[in-house]
């Protein structure tokens, strides 16, 4: 298998329902494990929540996640970090935009630059902050 870098994103008992999102949102092949299925340990009524979850789109883009269990530290959604779609693919860039917008809190408008990009932030409704740069075309 090649190598990859890739956001590997911890719930709190959501990560299947952040994956499905994402995948609404940018396409793609989702693939889900979970604790009971690699008979892995899990608190009791969490049998069922995500040991493993990527989302793999044709176009290379990768997300993985779990649902960090109860005996572990709490999962606290910061500021630290930010998720960032950049590139010239103009149309599929907006697309994930708006695919990412539905229910997010947008901190800045997908909007033209003086230098020709669009730029734009959004909090998805999990607490992620994505970051769009789209290039302007050449």
């Amino acid at each position: 298998m090649k190598a990859d870098l890739s956001a590997y994103i911890s719930f709190a008992g959501q990560a299947r329902q952040a994956l499905t999102y994402y995948r609404e949102a940018l396409g793609g092949e989702l693939d889900i494990e979970t604790f009971a299925a690699w008979e892995v340990p899990a608190e009791p009524g969490h049998e069922q929540d995500v040991l493993y979850g990527v989302l793999r789109t044709s176009d290379g883009f990768v997300l993985r996640a779990t649902d960090r269990p109860l005996s572990e530290a709490p999962v606290q959604v910061g500021s630290a970090v930010a998720l960032c779609l950049n590139g010239q693919e103009r149309e599929r860039l907006i697309a994930c935009w708006k695919g990412l917008s539905r229910n997010a809190q947008v901190a800045e408008p997908l909007e033209e630059t003086p230098w020709g990009d669009l730029n734009g932030v959004l909090v998805d409704p999990f607490g992620l902050r994505w970051i769009f740069n789209i290039g302007a075309s050449e």
